[in-house]
């Protein structure tokens, strides 16, 4: 009887002293303090030119909400991992993420290849790690919807459209596509064919570049050779500075048109006179317009905090960790995953001050939006 009593004595007090854990305590990145965020993206690979826009971005942001208390009383915390532009490296990244640095979520990953490496390690999970904005317009993380990945910016398919609608209206028949050599390039090219069919028009000529641009004149003399009138490149990073300055060398004067992603001041550096003219497709509002709430916001926050670098990423990167913010806000004191994810999916309609972002329980693409921005002398940026 005595020793039942002793296991019954020590039982108790096991229950007493799990009891009075906090109810969160085993939810991975989450404290009475604190909920760390982790953010995997290339910082030292071809597009390592882009990364410090997007991570000042979400930096600058995370800092606004902390400054006036975070969230429920906990403060965000930014986790960042290079991964090179390398999806093997992006595995090994996001394990770390998840194992030893514990996040509650992950955002702006970078790359439609380095996504897809990783998404089966979120999913195998329990519960899944929500995925918040990836720099990717890719479909493979839009159909079928996936239950704990919500995208903010709109998809390549939402851009090609837009720059198909463009040229079409134009009356432009000779349109031909550089993409990239990996699944963000192949995923561009078909926005851009399903664009053209929906219109009743054919793509009159496309090739490919890799990523390291080694072969740029041999895609130069592709398309040079059938004479488009335009060319939409679906690249990144270095292979479109390379074309454009290598194609301008043949033949003067052709207009370029290429994706979001290049939106960034270091692009316009890199091409220097050769960029003037370039159309360039934008997800988010133009950073520089006094006129808009949201454009005034993120400038005043970047200044405040000693940035003077405004871009369509890091614009696009601060609207991102504004709408984890409202998600985490929204999930409550008690924060865990699905209330996280179910929190984002009852996110019908969040106005950030002139634009709109939404998610439903049938879709995670959060905003369609998509303009036409040119580049003009002096490296500038213009509507």
């Amino acid at each position: 009887m005595g020793q039942y009593s002793r296991l019954l004595g020590c039982l108790l007090a096991l229950a007493l002293h799990l009891g009075a854990l906090p109810a969160h305590a085993a939810e991975a990145g989450v404290t009475d303090k604190e909920i760390v965020i982790g953010q995997v993206l290339d910082l030292s690979g071809p597009l390592g030119e882009l990364a410090p826009d997007i991570v000042n971005g979400a930096t600058v942001a995370f800092g606004r909400i902390n400054e006036k208390g975070g969230v429920n009383g906990r403060k965000i915390r930014l986790v960042t991992l290079d991964d090179g532009y390398v999806p093997a490296n992006t595995v090994k990244a996001v394990t770390q993420m998840i194992e030893k640095e514990q996040v509650f979520a992950l955002m702006n990953m970078t790359g439609t290849s380095n996504t897809a490496a990783a998404l089966p390690l979120l999913e195998k999970e329990k519960p899944p790690v929500p995925l918040i904005a990836p720099f990717t317009g890719a479909a493979l993380v839009r159909t079928p919807p996936i239950n704990h990945v919500f995208n903010v910016r709109a998809s390549y398919a939402d851009e090609a459209e837009k720059i198909v609608q463009h040229l079409a209206t134009l009356g432009v028949q000779r349109i031909a596509v550089l993409w990239s050599n990996n699944g963000f390039g192949k995923d561009g090219l078909a926005g851009v064919q399903k664009a053209m069919e929906k219109r009743g028009l054919k793509i009159h000529s496309s090739a490919p570049i890799e990523q390291n641009a080694s072969d740029t004149e041999q895609a130069v003399a592709a398309l040079s050779a059938t004479q488009p009138e335009v060319i939409i490149m679906i690249t990144a990073g270095a292979p479109t500075v390379s074309f454009i300055k290598s194609y301008s060398k043949v033949r003067k004067g052709m207009q370029f048109y290429t994706l979001s992603v290049m939106g960034t001041q270091a692009t316009l550096r890199a091409l220097g006179p050769a960029g003037v003219g370039v159309v360039i497709t934008s997800v988010v509002p133009f950073p520089w317009d006094f006129s808009h709430p949201l454009a005034r916001e993120y400038r005043a926050a970047m200044e405040k905090a000693g940035y003077n670098n405004l871009s369509f990423l890091g614009f696009e990167s601060y609207i991102n960790a504004k709408v984890i913010g409202e998600g985490l806000r929204l999930a409550g004191k008690d924060l865990n995953r699905p209330r996280f994810i179910s929190a984002l999916e009852n996110m019908k309609q969040l106005n950030l001050g002139g634009f709109e972002v939404g998610f439903s329980r049938d879709s995670r693409q959060g905003s369609r939006f998509v303009q036409l921005v040119i580049v003009s002398p002096g490296e500038k940026f213009n509507r």
